[in-house]
């Protein structure tokens, strides 16, 4: 079923039936949009109680339904804060397992003081945090449409690359929110920019600063930093990548930025299979992974840090690597840095001169 939607919403189905479905989709889409701001309207004016935590919050999350790299966005900021001593605590709601624990690579293991809670009733994972770890700051993975807790800084990450997904609500597209709620951060990160051209860059900051009221805006790539082996754990530079025949899967938001970022560390990208987003693998793809792998003679197979928590490296009869991919900030890194010295220096006076100026 789940492949047939994303056929139909991609346009590769077509006919009467899928005609159908979009219409259904449509007034799905309508539905949703109505339960959406009706929970929005109910905070607003305190029919829902909002939880305001004794730490500063900073919430990282997007307009679409995943696919804009916020979680390497997520752990640019803890690293920031941590490498400032700074105990920070990352509240995740989650799909399954877990998509960003890193294992051997985790932040938790590169910092001491970073911990990451992962569930849906996220005051109750920061009442564990607060009691259990006591952070000096939180960090709301995918929390723009999270209003429960405040927070003191919405940051609302964007994917150059695909901005809008097709300007259509869920479930009929892939928006969570209309752009013009992009009024609601405080401040705006561009991904992937280094996937597009210069001018289609400032086009998008132009419609951007409109949506938002004149936010400031960052930008950002996700450079690849490391290779990991799902046979024997090992590492690999990037390096390794330039000039091997591999092919490349995966099953998130947007793809094709990943396919690219395999062609830009230089590898030969002889087959790529794009999943839809959270799948969850069994034999049979495997199976199909194998196959394809052997007809085009790929040397080995590379994949995402979020598709590799839901693989098994036995079943694969070629190579299996894990692409770990970091985000760089390239424009506007003070933009960054002032908002966040901006709150800790209202909610937490005494780590004020630890944060960058």
């Amino acid at each position: 079923m789940r492949s047939y939607y994303s056929a139909v919403l991609s346009g590769r189905k077509r006919g009467l039936l899928a005609a159908a479905f979009k219409a259904v989709l449509s007034a799905l889409s309508l539905l949703y949009w109505m339960a959406h701001k009706s929970r929005q309207w109910a905070y607003s004016l305190g029919l829902l109680r909002r939880v305001r935590l004794p730490v500063p919050v900073v919430s990282v999350g997007n307009l679409t339904a995943g696919g804009t790299g916020k979680t390497p966005l997520v752990e640019h900021l803890a690293r920031k804060l941590a490498s400032q001593r700074l105990r920070t605590a990352i509240l995740a709601r989650g799909y399954g397992k877990i998509d960003a624990d890193r294992d051997d690579e985790s932040l938790a293991l590169e910092f001491e003081s970073v911990v990451r809670l992962t569930g849906a009733d996220r005051v109750a994972s920061a009442k564990t945090a607060l009691g259990e770890f006591r952070p000096d700051a939180i960090l709301l993975d995918d929390g723009f449409q999270h209003f429960r807790i405040r927070r003191d800084l919405d940051i609302l990450a964007v994917d150059a690359t695909n901005p809008f997904s097709g300007g259509r609500l869920l479930p009929r597209g892939f928006l969570r929110e209309r752009p013009a709620n992009a009024a609601r951060a405080d401040l705006i990160v561009l991904t992937r920019t280094d996937q597009i051209p210069q001018n289609a860059i400032d086009a998008l900051r132009e419609q951007l600063a409109v949506l938002s009221g004149g936010k400031p805006i960052v930008e950002s790539i996700h450079r690849p930093v490391a290779l990991r082996s799902l046979w024997n754990k090992r590492r690999h530079e990037v390096e390794w990548l330039r000039g091997r025949t591999v092919y490349g899967f995966c099953g998130i938001g947007n793809p094709e930025a990943f396919r690219k970022t395999l062609q830009g560390a230089g590898a030969s990208v002889l087959k790529f299979r794009a999943f839809p987003d959270h799948h969850p693998y069994d034999s049979s793809d495997v199976r199909l992974l194998n196959l394809e792998a052997q007809e085009f003679m790929a040397e080995a197979f590379v994949t995402t840090e979020k598709d590799a928590h839901k693989l098994r490296a036995e079943g694969f009869e070629k190579p299996i690597f894990v692409l770990r991919v970091e985000l760089e900030i390239t424009r506007g890194e003070d933009l960054l840095n002032a908002a966040l010295l901006e709150i800790v220096r209202a909610r937490r006076p005494a780590a004020t001169e630890a944060l960058p100026r």
